[in-house]
């Protein structure tokens, strides 16, 4: 009789321990940010965030269930602790790392204007004096131009998402948009794109560049170790570089 308990004891102990290994974490992404996040022709979600959360979840042996979202909505979810981590592209800020943990950094970011290769750019200031800039809304690219000019806010085209900017851009709503370089890389290069290009410097000062980092739920300091050693590993390992390469034709780290 006391073996069966024992047994029962340690049964129950593996189930415990396999359901503890079994936990499903939600993890949000951006919905329409090619290449990073995007649904292709076959219904597939894809891209370089999509490969990295995935190569993450199997490093940290987690049962990981994926939400596309707009970006504004991702922040507040991973806040509330309705999503454990997220891949929104995201700069650390004060006022954010009040909110979320920030893990070590995956790829650098920049901003650029996009707009007719022919333009003979100057200043983002000049642009918005004359022309409509398409620029997703409640972004860093978005405060960067609404404090150039104040008497020009009806200049700015507010969109939802990159994809968004991007379809825009190509219908003429407006002449410009200022985004994530990386956001764009893909749009200039294809068909679509012909006709368009970067203007000016890319831009990392003002807010419009720096680290880019996985943000994770305040109550989870375990979890943020584990995806940091995650990352740090794939790195070492040669992973990040060959899923980086899959999406760009350059190191973004």
């Amino acid at each position: 009789m006391k073996i069966i308990k024992i047994m029962s004891l340690c049964l129950g102990g593996l189930l415990y321990v396999t359901s503890v290994k079994a936990e499903v974490l939600n993890v949000a992404l951006t919905s329409s940010s090619v290449p990073f996040s995007y649904e292709n022709e076959a219904g597939e979600w894809v891209g370089f965030n999509v490969d990295i959360a995935k190569a993450i979840c199997e490093k940290i042996k987690a049962s990981c269930t994926f939400h596309y979202l707009r970006f504004p909505e991702i922040l507040p979810l991973v806040a509330e602790g309705k999503m454990d981590f997220a891949l929104p592209n995201m700069l650390k800020t004060s006022e954010r790392a009040a909110k979320v943990a920030f893990t070590v950094p995956y790829w650098r970011s920049t901003s650029s204007f996009v707009g007719p290769v022919d333009y003979n750019f100057s200043s983002a200031k000049r642009i918005l004096e004359k022309d409509k800039i398409c620029v997703i809304q409640n972004t860093r690219q978005m405060h960067f131009l609404q404090s150039l000019n104040e008497d020009k806010q009806d200049h700015l085209i507010s969109t939802k998402s990159g994809a968004e900017t991007i379809d825009a851009l190509k219908k003429g709503a407006c002449r410009f948009a200022l985004m994530p370089t990386m956001q764009s890389l893909s749009f200039l290069q294809s068909e679509n794109g012909k006709g368009f290009g970067y203007l000016g410097k890319p831009i990392s000062g003002h807010g419009l560049g720096g680290n880019v980092h996985i943000i994770v739920r305040k109550d989870r300091p375990a979890l943020l170790k584990e995806i940091d050693a995650a990352l740090q590993e794939m790195v070492h390992e040669g992973l990040h570089e060959q899923i980086t390469r899959k999406y760009f034709p350059f190191s973004i780290l």
